[in-house]
């Protein structure tokens, strides 16, 4: 005969609700009563139906990531599967499963979500981007639906539970570390603007240039798309930039081709500084000074504080920061102080 939850209780001497916050992993429950139940369920030879759990208690333990709208060069970004490998290391360890959302535009994307939600799929969302005036984060909040966001919200953020880097000190930090290195005249590559992420870390850099009183043309910031000739045109400034800082990694090797192309070397004639500090920034030719904002604790936590929420919806709202570090390496050069 097939062992059920209640001999477990019975040999555990507790209630069988609380035999199934047990396999759920619920923070209701002490550890020293998970310990006890699961200890039993090991000797009766007790295996959880997860499929019977969440039915019963109406969850699916599943949850939706949402990636950005775009086709297919969202894939090649090493900053997704690696925010996607955070999250399941959670997910895994709480016997949950991912279902990815994908959309060439917004609207696609929020169809799809839409759908999700009615046929009770998944229990919760990751979004893994953040922008202004998101449809579908307004439908969540609309909706009551519980979900988290990577990046800085900027509708609900006080009711909006989200993991972040404090992406505005961190391009601040890189203007003051290249101002150590002597550098007074430094420009900007930027991303795509819509993101939330991108406009914090233009923010700073423009901030730290005018509080230490150094010049800011607005020939020194280039914006998304760019080409061959935009750089080119970046370079020709009177006078010349001797840094730059670039939005992303996989910018950065973009720029670095131009600049190749151009007959610039890095850092002799060029210093640069990115962000995410991907495995490529290592790979790259010289090997790329990076600002590392722990890409898996943003997923890891993102995905913490979903499922949370989902077990326990008076669970409060949270804002959480994952701190970043410059890794330096041979990109960025120090000038002579004679030099700016």
């Amino acid at each position: 005969m097939a062992v059920t939850i209640k001999d477990v209780a019975k040999r555990a001497n507790v209630a069988t609700s609380t035999v199934s916050r047990v396999i759920q992993d619920s923070p209701k429950i002490s550890e020293a009563t998970k310990a006890r139940v699961r200890k039993e369920m090991k000797a009766l030879g007790y295996e959880p139906n997860y499929s019977a759990q969440s039915l019963a208690n109406r969850v699916t333990q599943s949850i939706g990531i949402i990636m950005p709208e775009s086709d297919v060069a969202i894939f090649q970004n090493p900053f997704f599967p690696e925010s996607l490998r955070g999250i399941s290391e959670w997910v895994n360890e709480h016997n949950y499963t991912l279902s990815i959302v994908t959309g060439k535009t917004s609207d696609e994307l929020l169809s799809r979500v839409k759908l999700m939600t009615r046929t009770g799929r998944v229990d919760g969302y990751i979004v893994l981007y953040s922008k202004q005036e998101d449809k579908i984060v307004e439908y969540f909040h609309r909706e009551k639906i519980p979900y988290t966001v990577i990046g800085k919200p900027q509708q609900f953020i006080s009711e909006t539970t989200h993991v972040d880097n404090d992406n505005y000190q961190a391009a601040k930090d890189v203007v003051t570390y290249l101002i150590r290195l002597n550098h007074q005249r430094i420009a900007y590559v930027g991303g795509d603007h819509e993101r939330t992420v991108n406009t914090e870390r233009l923010r700073g850099y423009q901030d730290a240039l005018r509080e230490a009183h150094l010049p800011l043309p607005d020939e020194y910031v280039v914006r998304e798309p760019f080409t061959l000739e935009d750089i080119r045109t970046l370079l020709q400034v009177s006078p010349p930039p001797t840094a730059m800082i670039v939005n992303d990694d996989l910018v950065a090797m973009a720029v670095q081709k131009f600049l190749s192309q151009l007959g610039v070397s890095m850092p002799e004639q060029l210093s640069m500084v990115s962000f995410n500090n991907l495995m490529l920034a290592e790979l790259m030719n010289p090997p790329l000074t990076s600002v590392d904002i722990d890409i898996f604790t943003l997923g890891y936590q993102a995905a913490k504080s979903l499922i949370e929420k989902i077990e326990d919806p008076k669970e409060l709202t949270k804002h959480i920061i994952v701190p970043h570090r410059i890794v330096e390496r041979e990109s960025s050069q120090k000038l002579p102080s004679s030099e700016e």
